[in-house]
């Protein structure tokens, strides 16, 4: 496949300056550790989940990281999760890239695995649009594949993407948002309409210790909630609006315990 690098509209397009920190080319990335759960078999599992954000640069031909100076910069946000049951370990790997200029999609990957089996769901973008791609396990699935509009925002991609909410006006802002693919079925690739409103502002007591957090929610058309995040109310390095606190789906919550900057992939 040959991606092309065209413009596309985004609905992140933020004045903050956290995206363009000096921060981001210190050759580290942003290490966010949570007390996390998730529920399994009927049951809360308790573990850790890990998060990594960095800039770097991607060929837009391939998509994939390239040391070339023309190539595309984009945020890298992957969370790394293994989830306990009785049985066997559940992994969860879960990587967005979003355009560092907008935070306009740019790529997803999301792969699970457990004893019984794996499975793996993909976004590129494609031009104007993204194409996607899946291969589940279970009965009914299989291989599948199709199209998007290139409009489309990820919610495996949101504890990035709504870092640049403009928490300073606090509009509302509707997406046409592609359902969490963070799950070893099959799950619909078909848009949904979602607004992310502003809750407001208060101190968290967290593992990590007491953070000032702007809060938002995610809500459907029949305005229940689907998710709320809490973000760093601080857009200056280190925190740069942070994920510090999540309630969403399938039981999934984060709690922040430890925010670093490391060269994790060094000894």
């Amino acid at each position: 496949m040959i991606l092309a690098l065209i413009a596309t509209a985004s609905c992140f397009a933020p004045a903050d300056s956290w995206r363009t920190d000096r921060v981001w080319y210190d050759g580290l990335a942003e290490k966010c550790t949570y007390e996390a759960t998730r529920t399994i078999y009927g049951a809360e599992r308790r573990y850790e989940a890990y998060a990594y954000t960095n800039k770097e640069r991607v060929d837009p031909r391939t998509g994939v990281k390239t040391d070339a100076e023309d190539g595309l910069e984009v945020f890298k946000h992957h969370w790394s999760e293994r989830v306990p049951t009785e049985r066997y370990d559940y992994d969860f790997s879960t990587m967005t890239y979003a355009r560092a200029t907008d935070l306009a999609v740019w790529k997803l990957t999301a792969s699970t695995q457990e004893d019984c089996g794996a499975s793996f769901k993909e976004v590129w973008r494609d031009g104007s649009d993204l194409r996607w791609f899946e291969s589940v396990y279970f009965p009914g699935a299989g291989r599948r594949d199709g199209k998007l509009g290139g409009d489309t925002v990820l919610f495996d991609g949101l504890t990035l993407t709504l870092r640049g909410f403009d928490f300073e006006n606090r509009k509302d802002l509707d997406l046409s948002l592609l359902p969490m693919q963070k799950d070893t079925r099959a799950v619909s690739f078909e848009r949904e309409r979602r607004t992310v409103r502003y809750v407001g502002t208060s101190e968290l007591d967290l593992p990590v210790g007491r953070v000032r957090a702007h809060e938002l929610a995610l809500l459907k058309p029949d305005a229940s909630v689907e998710a709320r995040y809490w973000f760093a109310a601080d857009e200056s390095a280190p925190w740069a609006h942070a994920l510090v606190r999540f309630e969403g789906p399938q039981g999934i919550t984060y709690r922040l315990a430890k925010h670093e900057r490391l060269a994790y992939w060094k000894r």
